[in-house]
């Protein structure tokens, strides 16, 4: 896959389609060859407004087929687009504009006042609004500017390399079999730049491309009949609940439509529970593993898979593990090449030999099938001084039954380690007391770093929660933490 030939490739295809339907309902379809058409307007358009090879176009807006034309007019200029978050605050657009560099700003977010650089999506910019200061330098393999959340939800500014983009397109559409004959639904945002390089898939493979927004996304999958799909785990178990309100009366891959081939799930551990229900359902779900640093790094995929693994690497010879387990990735062409604007943050992941530390710990099983342990950021550290890894912990008692959700936290004053636990039924006191049982029966078979000492009880999963999630959909540990020692005071009060 090559952007520069990627208008080529959808320019003539008259059978795929790009299809949008916003939160009303309504339909909107464009071929391909449509959809190149009026990106070819774009692209006119932001020509006669000043824009040039080297410009930075900003888009701050909700996902529509607007917003993938201005992406693709953009790469056809030879600029350069910044992608921001859709809740992002523009606030006065000149000083935004200036703020960040932009000859031109596209977005639907209410501004302050008028400004003649600043464009609604469906909008039309006018002749000659670029200003002459606008900064504009040589874009050589940058593809793209993207601001990514990690677990602690801090927003990093990436520089998108076109040969990692290339270079992750290609693999996925050779391990996973993409073609014209798949079709695909999106519904988390555009500004997300797993979803552009979805984008560029479908386009690429001559797919079926299916815009959705979250509100609707169910219905939209039953409808439109994805092949595949690919989302954070809380669209699996929301999914799960779905059904199982319908009463079962039609099989699961019935329900998803009734022809997805495979599904992905990654950006956050997935409950194994999870796993093995769609499995017996006959769907696939499959966990992969990377990050906007890097790009891909393991998947499982139709052919080799194992569960509870996130895949085999897709690179053996890029990575690396340190004595205890954290992954290191050097590539030739990573997707990202670097950091913007995050003082600091580059020097731990960014080493000068282009080595990427990824933050993670990991092992290999004996047949090449990579097994996550947790972050390091997310590391407990005993007041014996041992470190453990929660997932690592939480792992040791994935068999308690009756719990629906058990995360690790460390306890607020002993040093020691505490559990919150989603009980399967939050009302049922003798559940309650059995998961007490047989939390305390595991443990007599651990280290005594390795047990849980003290539980609180949740009437709904935290992973599940929007206030204990990062903007990427990731549990937030420390918010986690937090949630337990407020919860384990209470108890000790008596509230």
């Amino acid at each position: 896959m090559k952007l520069h030939e990627l208008a080529d490739r959808y320019r003539d295809n008259t059978s795929a389609l790009v299809v949008e339907v916003d939160s009303a309902g309504r339909r909107r379809e464009l071929t391909h060859q449509q959809l190149h058409d009026v990106a070819v307007l774009y692209a006119d358009r932001l020509t006669a407004a000043g824009v040039r090879p080297g410009h930075v176009v900003g888009i701050r807006a909700g996902n529509s087929v607007d917003w993938i034309l201005w992406d693709l007019a953009v790469v056809m200029t030879g600029a350069v687009l910044k992608a921001f978050a859709d809740d992002t605050v523009v606030g006065d657009p000149g000083e935004f504009i200036a703020g960040h560099g932009l000859a031109l700003l596209i977005t639907d977010a209410e501004v302050t006042t008028a400004h003649p650089a600043v464009v609604r999506p469906d909008g039309v910019p006018g002749v000659d609004v670029v200003s002459a200061d606008a900064p504009r330098s040589e874009p050589g393999d940058l593809h793209s500017l993207v601001f990514s959340s990690g677990t602690s939800g801090l927003l990093k500014g990436l520089n998108v390399s076109r040969k990692g983009t290339e270079y992750v397109i290609s693999r996925f559409i050779e391990c996973f079999g993409i073609t014209s004959r798949d079709r695909h639904v999106i519904f988390l945002p555009l500004s997300n730049y797993q979803q552009r390089l979805s984008v560029y898939c479908c386009l690429w493979t001559g797919a079926d491309l299916v815009l959705a927004p979250y509100q609707r996304v169910f219905g939209v999958v039953r409808n439109e009949r994805p092949t595949f799909l690919i989302a954070p785990p809380v669209f699996y178990d929301t999914t799960l609940q779905l059904f199982h309100k319908t009463g079962g009366e039609d099989s699961l891959g019935d329900f998803l439509g009734g022809r997805i081939r495979f599904m992905i799930t990654g950006m956050a551990p997935i409950r194994r529970e999870t796993l093995d229900t769609y499995w017996a359902q006959g769907v696939q779900l499959l966990e992969a593993y990377g990050m906007t640093e890097s790009g891909m790094i393991a998947w499982n995929t139709q052919d080799e898979y194992r569960l509870g693994s996130v895949g085999k690497l897709i690179d053996p010879e890029a990575v690396t593990f340190l004595p205890d387990g954290e992954l290191l990735i050097h590539r030739p062409a990573p997707l990202s090449t670097g950091y913007f604007d995050t003082a600091g943050v580059a020097d731990e992941t960014y080493r000068p030999d282009g080595t990427i530390v990824t933050g993670d710990y990991g092992t290999l099983d004996d047949d090449g099938f990579l097994v996550l342990l947790g972050r390091k950021k997310d590391v407990i550290v005993l007041d014996s001084g041992r470190k453990v890894h929660p997932a690592e912990i939480e792992s040791l008692f994935a068999g308690i039954e009756g719990v629906v959700e058990l995360l690790v936290v460390p306890t607020p004053r002993s040093g020691r380690l505490g559990a919150i636990v989603t009980p399967a039924d939050p009302q049922d006191d003798t559940l309650a007391f059995s998961i007490r049982e047989q939390i305390e029966k595991v443990n007599q078979a651990l280290d005594s770093h390795q047990r849980i000492t003290s539980l609180v009880f949740s009437d709904r999963p935290l992973r599940n929660d929007p206030r204990y999630m990062t903007a990427n959909l990731k549990l937030s540990r420390p918010l986690a933490a937090a949630y337990f020692a407020t919860a384990a005071q209470a108890k000790e009060q008596g509230r």
